[in-house]
């Protein structure tokens, strides 16, 4: 197996790892259990996710321009 394989399954089991321990950590906030703290919690979620897919999005624009220019 190659090793970028490896190392992104390894990726990804700590990703799990840390996903859970996020949830279990904000299951110990009331404020957080609270219909409010969950809507408040899904709109950040939201605009982090947005914000960081128009990152990716205009890196690889900018990353396709430099090649075709090549």
């Amino acid at each position: 197996m190659k090793k970028i394989i490896w190392l992104e399954m390894v990726l990804i089991g700590a990703s799990i790892l840390i996903f859970r321990s996020v949830l279990t950590l904000l299951d110990l906030i009331p404020w957080a259990k609270s219909q409010t703290g969950l809507a408040v919690l899904l709109g950040v979620g939201i605009v982090v996710t947005v914000a960081a897919l128009r990152g990716i999005e205009a890196l690889a624009g900018k990353k396709s321009e430099h090649t075709e220019d090549e």
